[in-house]
């Protein structure tokens, strides 16, 4: 069965007050599912019936994730899942019914605001299903929901770019999957045990990314985003490198709850060495200069972006060594669009072995310069 459309205009700007997606306004769409799920108003009903909100992304997610978690259970049966201590097996048996997975299509035309919209959903659902975490680092930072939601700052880097009508256009598609599990635990004010709807997993398929911008961008547009993010490893650096100080270490920080915690990088001097740039800068690239177009237009810094990429690849667990490995690749790329050539005789051709480029793409990708050729 399809369930309401939702039409939604991108605004095209920030919503720093919080006015359309902040905290106030999530809270709101919450409590007011909340009162019309008590009231068994949603669910398995059609339309929002006599909602006193107006449409809204938050709307669609809470009607989602509210739809499920009914389904779970017999229509009749209390919407506050409690179930007595004195419950037999097969009385809970008879309460449950098949579970019916539910979709959102989040569709539009670039620049619509899909990307955002789609974040937006998986934080609503994710924040739903959120379970009570220890005052720990680890629970903050590698909880379920907290790396469902920093999935996003990768894709992003990895698979958006700027076009000529939007900034930060997805250049592939994703289909997206959150997996949810019913698990009792006992309610601290009383002595009966609730059913709580908790967010297990989550897995993300990627399709039809736009491998040709890798090679060739139209004027005015960008290639993709870590082409760029990679040189804000060289921010406040060169000078330090190029007097010989080797002693510069970058600080990712990570946001917790009530605490921030900073990880140490790997001297960002060293890695401006090692990845070949510090002699160069994007115009010196051809994968990334063919368009002249070298910024983005709706404020956002790379510098920024790259940083909420270091730090989700912390939270999602890829270790120091694997970012390093994924950074390396991403400059050995660079190299090799900067390599050269010599004809030999009619059809034949070999690497120009004295291409300052052909060194560090050979070092990057741990080859030799003869396999290569």
């Amino acid at each position: 069965d399809t369930g309401p459309i939702l039409l939604a205009v991108n605004p095209f700007k920030s919503d720093d007050k919080g006015i359309l997606y902040g905290k106030e306004t999530k809270e709101k769409y919450r409590d007011e599912g909340e009162r019309r799920w008590q009231r068994g108003e949603s669910g398995d009903g059609d339309q929002e019936n006599g909602s006193s909100l107006p449409p809204h992304v938050y709307a669609v997610a809470d009607r989602t994730f509210r739809t499920m978690v009914t389904r779970m259970y017999h229509k009749d049966f209390d919407y506050s899942c409690k179930r007595s201590q004195h419950s037999t097996p097969n009385d809970n048996q008879q309460t449950k019914r098949e579970k019916t997975n539910q979709s959102v299509l989040v569709s539009g035309e670039s620049g619509a605001g899909k990307t955002v919209t789609t974040k937006l959903l998986m934080g609503y659902l994710a924040e739903l299903s959120e379970r009570p975490q220890e005052n720990t680092k680890l629970s903050v930072n590698m909880s379920i929901e907290r790396r469902v939601l920093e999935s996003n700052p990768i894709m992003e880097s990895f698979g958006n770019a700027r076009t000529v009508r939007n900034d930060n256009s997805s250049r592939f598609g994703k289909y997206i999957e959150m997996n949810f599990s019913s698990t009792p635990f006992s309610s601290p004010t009383n002595q009966t045990e609730e059913a709580k709807i908790s967010l297990v997993g989550a897995s993300v398929e990627t399709y039809l990314l736009e491998k040709v911008r890798l090679v060739h961008q139209s004027i005015g547009e960008r290639n993709y985003h870590i082409f760029y993010e990679l040189f804000s490893l060289k921010r406040g650096v060169d000078s330090y490198v190029q007097d010989g100080n080797d002693n510069i270490h970058d600080k990712v920080e990570i946001e917790g709850n009530d605490e921030t915690s900073q990880i140490a990088n790997e001297s960002n001097a060293s890695l401006v060495d090692k990845f070949g740039l510090l002699n160069y800068d994007m115009e010196d690239f051809r994968m990334i200069s063919n368009s002249d177009t070298y910024d983005r237009r709706d404020g956002v810094s790379d510098f920024d972006t790259f940083r909420d990429l270091k730090r989700a690849m912390n939270i999602m667990g890829f270790t120091k060594p694997e970012q390093n490995a994924v950074l390396g690749v991403t400059a050995a790329l660079l190299h090799a669009s900067n390599v050269t050539f010599h004809e030999i005789g009619e059809v034949e051709c070999a690497l120009d072995m004295d291409n300052p480029h052909l060194s560090y793409l050979v070092d990057l990708l741990g080859i030799t310069k003869e396999d290569l050729n």
